[in-house]
């Protein structure tokens, strides 16, 4: 498909917020308005944002240079089932994702929301771990340490005889307090500030600290995301 007629197709799924109806209706009245050569009223359904980046003249424009194309992609609006599952993603301040799904004519949560300690991504790993460290949820740190990390400290703690939580609590005081609570430091604000999470296969990493010296490494084991102590 041309770029341009791709552009235009895609941001007509952008409609604005306030119009009644459900998603697919929306869809569908969009669909209409194109078939029936409506092209103010189309591009009047597009978000705010939509409009600014694809002004009504190069909207229009697009849809008459590509009449194949347009009606190709209005019959498959036409497929639409009206029943069809309709989802949608709020982005918190933290950065975090959470997902919403259309029931009964309701918005509910997805069970992830759930997940205060989630390990699906990369950087919900380190938010998680991030927390945990902030509440000495020394049982969670456990479990967001790699599995090699996370054996040889249940080794050191059946050698001292104390439980694997106690063990870890241990390594993360005394004289190395000062440190951890650094680093804690450096990875919340660097969180805050949105720090780009580089994600290559099974590994990921985020600078953090002054300068952006410091770093966090994550490894994925069993499809969940662990984080190896930081730097």
């Amino acid at each position: 498909m041309n770029h341009r007629i791709g552009t235009l197709l895609l941001l007509g799924m952008l409609g604005c917020a306030t119009r009644p109806g459900s998603p697919t209706d929306l869809l569908q009245s969009y669909a209409d308005a194109l078939r029936d050569g409506r092209m103010r009223d189309a591009w009047g359904m597009l978000s705010t944002a939509a409009r600014q980046s694809l002004p009504y003249e190069r909207f229009e424009a697009t849809a008459r240079e590509h009449p194949e194309q347009l009606s190709d992609a209005i019959r498959a609006y036409g497929e639409l089932e009206p029943e069809a599952p309709v989802t949608a993603h709020l982005t918190l301040a933290s950065g975090e994702t959470l997902t919403l799904f259309e029931e009964g004519g309701q918005w509910r949560l997805d069970p992830s929301a759930l997940d205060f300690y989630g390990q699906h991504t990369a950087a919900q790993a380190l938010r998680s771990y991030v927390r945990a460290l902030e509440r000495s949820r020394w049982d969670i740190l456990l479990r967001l340490a790699p599995e090699r990390v996370r054996e040889a400290i249940e080794q050191a703690a059946a050698t001292a005889h104390v439980t694997p939580d106690a063990r870890l609590q241990a390594s993360f005081g005394g004289t190395d307090a000062v440190r951890v609570q650094g680093v804690l430091r450096g990875l919340r604000d660097a969180l805050e500030r949105g720090r780009t999470m580089e994600v290559a296969g099974d590994r990921a990493t985020m600078a953090y600290g002054m300068g952006g010296r410091s770093l966090a490494r994550l490894v994925r084991e069993d499809g969940r995301w662990r984080v190896e102590e930081p730097e």
